[in-house]
């Protein structure tokens, strides 16, 4: 792929990951008026699995023939659950901190986890050296989130919560190695989008059944509460279309910049209850931009 190429490929999944930023702030009102973000990802999840089942049905049906004939590595079904738990986290995060900060948060844990999988070649582009760029892009992005959690006291903001944004964010690294596996022996991001959220459905079904939550539940009325699917739908096709010609690592700090500027904008504009933006929060946001621009500056080179 040429350079102009992926530099359009790159912008393409930073507006995507804005419409993240925007799912986690509808996920998030949605979570709590539910008083749940299990449920909240849960109905994300529905909607999501909803559409794609008719968009594979319509016109990607062969792409599913494929995916049945190809020995398929197990592992590679476990996207949907990284999806989950990113989803739910972050329903959980956003009334409690905000777009901007459980954004700042999740790259931390994308970033390492993205070095991880790239280094042991676990996704559809093969093995990408950790070299002193990369490995300064990512730790530049943990600084980042250490700079976004402190609060106005210098105290840790909710550091429980933080870690377990952190591992959702790790997770969501193997996540889009899976899913770019999925897309390449389908020849379909649609139906990886599909296997992708139909694991995080039937998981998060398991666990609102345990929970007691699947009958005696009141939604609420509101449409736009139920376009967290619609949003993540489409940034997980465009994520697995994606992940072979940009790596792990890049497609997820592209991700999380977009991320970062939608997060930013939301908490200014619409703010979750109680939710005030600072100043760290931006500052760390900003180093993250930089971290994308480190990590992207040449052409990582691919290892067997």
């Amino acid at each position: 792929m040429g350079d102009r190429l992926t530099h359009l490929l790159v912008l393409a999944v930073v507006a995507a990951g804005g419409l993240l930023g925007l799912q986690a702030r509808i996920n998030g009102e949605l979570g709590a008026r539910l008083h749940s973000a299990v449920d909240a990802a849960l109905l994300s999840f529905g909607v999501g699995t909803t559409l794609l089942l008719v968009v594979v049905a319509i016109g990607h049906r062969d792409g599913v023939r494929r995916l049945r004939a190809t020995t398929v590595r197990w592992w590679w079904w476990l996207g949907g659950l990284a999806g989950a738990a990113l989803v739910a986290s972050t329903a959980e995060g956003v009334p409690q901190v905000g777009v901007a900060l459980v954004s700042v948060c999740i790259v931390a844990g994308t970033a390492v986890g993205a070095l991880v999988v790239d280094g042991a070649g676990l996704g559809p582009g093969g093995r990408r050296a950790v070299d002193g760029l990369r490995l300064g892009g990512a730790v530049l992005a943990v600084g980042a989130v250490a700079l976004g959690a402190v609060g106005d006291d210098g105290s840790a903001v909710r550091p429980a919560l933080l870690l377990v944004l952190f591992a959702s964010g790790a997770a969501s690294a193997l996540q889009q190695a899976a899913n770019g596996q999925l897309r390449r022996v389908s020849a379909s991001a649609s139906v990886a989008a599909l296997a992708s959220f139909l694991g995080g459905t039937l998981a998060l079904v398991v666990i609102a059944g345990a929970r007691g939550d699947l009958a005696g539940r009141s939604l609420p009325g509101e449409w736009w509460l139920y376009l967290g699917g619609l949003l993540g739908a489409i940034y997980i096709a465009l994520a697995a279309a994606s992940v072979q010609p940009l790596g792990v690592l890049r497609l997820s700090l592209a991700t999380v910049a977009g991320q970062l500027l939608g997060g930013v904008i939301l908490d200014l504009v619409w703010p979750a209850p109680g939710i005030e933006l600072k100043v760290t929060t931006v500052i760390g946001a900003a180093l993250t931009l930089v971290a994308v621009g480190v990590v992207g500056a040449r052409r990582t080179s691919v290892q067997p």
